[in-house]
């Protein structure tokens, strides 16, 4: 095809008429030769004829059957005059030559304009089979995407049910025992209170034995989760909420956090509100280990796909591409002191009200962790997203 698709209107409309006035020229320019010259003899005009061809074959193919048709038959009625000046000295065979000329002007213009217009024709289809065939191959490309993530989602809930019924029987074995060496401790701290040593002793035995106590606490919560109780409450009023719990830990670590408030906040959610402050805890706990002493956290409300919640960003160094991974799975951390349940019991909690969890390394250094719920049932929300703060 001789014009561009990728081409611009105005240059489309420029290109059309530089050829129109380019096969107007050549047209006049044959048709003044053949008046200005009429003293030479015939099989000179003859040979000149012959060049009408080529304007003809150019007008069909850039502006298809019309442009042949029409082309032809302006030089038809532009050359019959002089044809008709030379019939009395042309021989039978001359006049009846002439005359099929004429014919096969106007036959090619006509034939090679309409050949022009089936090949366009195939090439339009051609490049749209083409076009659907991309946006198969996209579409098959995201299912496997879709399909990869719904089988790891599924492995990843089968590790937690078994891990789970392990944690259910360890944490039932050591909490008995758990609870009389803490009974035991506190009766010895009470009979030799005036022994420092021994006071020293026992009050660093009865921490142990809360931290272990706690533990115990975190693993039957992760292995027996409980039934929602769900309730509709302004995602802004649910998320303040899990942040006031969070401020004694930000004013410990110098660290601001800074709430970018949008229309995403007035929006209702019908959520267990105790496990989604857990959520937000867990979230904002993880934020804060990562950012260390100092620096600003971000908080957003988020809106994508049918679902609203928030995003929080850090400023720590990242998540190591080859943790990634396994960010999910229980008792895997990378921290010092951490038990490897924390993102484990988020997952868990946002699969049981039907929302997501997205984490990802950002551009600028951290982490950006997105907690998504559905919208309530018969609600629906405006497919949008507030920009993140830097």
């Amino acid at each position: 095809m001789l014009n561009s698709m990728h081409e611009s209107p105005a240059a489309k409309r420029a290109r059309t008429l530089f050829d129109l006035v380019s096969i107007g020229l050549v047209v006049v320019g044959l048709t003044i030769i053949h008046y200005t010259n009429y003293h030479y003899n015939v099989d000179y005009h003859i040979l000149l004829q012959f060049a009408y061809y080529l304007p003809v074959i150019y007008a069909a193919m850039r502006f298809g059957p019309a442009g042949g048709i029409l082309s032809s038959f302006v030089i038809t009625l532009l050359f019959i005059p002089l044809m008709t000046h030379f019939q009395e000295t042309l021989t039978p065979a001359a006049k009846y030559t002439q005359w099929v000329e004429v014919g096969l002007i106007n036959v090619i213009g006509w034939l090679t304009g309409f050949l022009t217009e089936e090949e366009r024709k195939a090439k339009r289809k051609y490049q749209l089979a083409l076009t659907v065939q991309k946006e198969l191959v996209e579409k098959l490309k995201r299912e496997g995407r879709e399909r990869e993530r719904l089988e790891g989602e599924i492995r990843q809930t089968e590790r937690v049910t078994a891990l789970g019924h392990m944690s259910a029987g360890l944490a039932h074995e050591i909490r008995n025992p758990l609870g009389i060496m803490k009974v035991s401790i506190q009766m010895l701290r009470q009979e030799k209170c005036d022994d420092e040593v021994v006071s020293e002793y026992c009050r660093v035995l009865l921490e142990e034995c809360e931290r272990l106590n706690r533990l115990v606490n975190e693993f039957l919560s992760f292995a027996r989760p409980k039934e929602l109780v769900r309730q509709r409450i302004t995602l802004g009023k649910l998320v303040d909420e899990g942040v006031r719990l969070i401020q004694p830990a930000l004013r410990q670590n110098h660290i601001e956090l800074e709430q970018a408030r949008c229309h995403v906040d007035l929006q209702e959610v019908e959520v267990d509100s105790d496990q989604m402050k857990q959520v937000i805890l867990n979230i904002l706990l993880n934020a804060i280990d990562a950012q260390g002493q100092g620096g600003v956290i971000y908080l957003e409300g988020v809106q994508r796909d049918g679902f609203l919640g928030f995003a929080v960003s850090d400023q720590g160094p990242g998540i190591l591409s080859e943790a990634m991974p396994y960010i999910y799975d229980p008792f895997f951390t990378t921290k010092e002191n951490g038990t490897g349940l924390g993102l484990s019991v988020v997952h868990r909690i946002l699969d049981q009200h039907g929302g997501k969890i997205t984490i990802g390394n950002r551009i600028e250094g951290g982490v950006c962790v997105e907690i998504l719920l559905p919208y309530p049932r018969g609600d629906k929300g405006i497919v949008n997203r507030s920009p993140v703060p830097h």
